[in-house]
């Protein structure tokens, strides 16, 4: 029931990165014409989820580590100290102890947020869970709910590499969806793969 907010670090510019995890005063920057919270501040009680962690630049590490460690932060351009209690869930596609070999992540960061540590391995490593996959993908799709999918092209689904994981399968499932409301059908009975 509390807040659950997402922020993409790839997506970002670095210098906007700042004002969305720790929010901005009024006449901080170019364009600040008011006070806004950022991420920490609005999700209090509730959780954050940084999407890509690996992206976020160097000079944002130690503020978030900051946050993790104290529970406090400061807007951009302000002077007081603002108490958070957030539960902080991280992603990233990249190996971060390389990425702290390389001098690229901070190693303190690192270990604050390994604190449980899931690793979800690549779809082609877990065919097993492809048919509930394209179950509750059809679900979700507009217009996929009520479409059955032959035993053929689920064989052909789980017969592919995945190269592109669960993005790719979505992709796949949603032409399939379209392809059948364009002639039709109630079923999915042909699926192209790239």
């Amino acid at each position: 029931e509390a807040p659950f907010l997402v922020v993409d670090c790839g997506a970002l510019a670095p210098t906007l990165l700042d004002a969305e995890l720790f929010g901005h005063e009024r006449g901080a920057f170019t364009g600040a014409v008011g006070t806004r919270a950022g991420v920490f501040e609005a999700a209090n009680g509730g959780t954050v989820f940084l999407d890509e962690i690996g992206e976020l630049p160097l000079d944002v590490q130690p503020k978030l580590l900051r946050v993790l460690e104290t529970r406090e932060f400061r807007r951009v351009g302000g002077n007081k100290t603002l108490p958070t209690n957030v539960r902080v869930i991280a992603a990233t596609k990249r190996d971060l102890q390389r990425e702290v070999s390389l001098g690229k992540f901070r190693e303190d960061l690192y270990f604050r947020l390994a604190v449980v540590p899931v690793t979800v391995p690549p779809l082609r490593s877990r065919r097993e869970d492809i048919p509930a996959l394209v179950t509750h993908m059809l679900k979700a799709a507009t217009g996929g709910d009520g479409l059955k999918v032959t035993a053929e092209t689920l064989a052909a689904l789980e017969a592919h590499d995945w190269p592109g994981n669960i993005r790719e399968l979505r992709n796949v499932l949603d032409r399939a969806v379209y392809m059948a409301q364009a002639t039709g059908a109630n079923e999915v009975s042909f699926v192209s793969l790239p």
